[in-house]
């Protein structure tokens, strides 16, 4: 604001000069009130943002915690899955280990030979059954004589 005041006898206007004056506090009034304002705003923004940060790291930490949960039950779960399969593995060896020597046995050894000969004996009586059949169909039975010829 560039004023010109006008000159009078005892030297410029003061009620222009008052005028201006009041217009000049009024404005730096206006500026001051703007400055405290955007300082408001400075601090709200501020204050907001430290809060968004805040709630960030909380829900990043928290989020980090729930993983580190997660993946140590996964590490538990894996583990025993894997002690479950070890045992069965070693259980399984063991039940066809214990069969695999069961074949090799003696006891087997000894059936096998008593079946063998179950069927041989089998055989040759079936032989000897089939060979009296045939020879008790070749023989000629005389019949007994009835009442009437006698």
């Amino acid at each position: 604001m560039s004023e010109r005041f006008v000159l009078v006898k005892r030297g410029y206007d003061t009620e222009a000069v008052d005028y201006y004056v009041t217009a000049l506090e009024t404005q730096i009034d206006n500026y001051r009130e703007k400055d405290r304002a955007i300082n408001n705003a400075i601090v709200s923004a501020q204050q907001a943002a430290d809060s968004i940060i805040l709630n960030a790291k909380n829900q990043g930490r928290i989020i980090r915690e729930n993983t580190v949960k997660q993946l140590t039950d996964i590490a538990l779960s894996v583990g025993t899955q894997k002690q479950l399969l070890e045992d069965f593995v070693n259980e399984y060896n063991n039940v066809v280990s214990k069969y695999l020597k069961l074949t090799d046995n003696e006891d087997f050894k000894v059936i096998a030979e008593k079946i063998n000969a179950l069927e041989s004996y089998l055989s040759d009586f079936s032989d000897e059954v089939v060979e009296d059949l045939e020879i008790e169909s070749r023989v000629v039975v005389p019949s007994s004589p009835s009442s009437d010829e006698v």
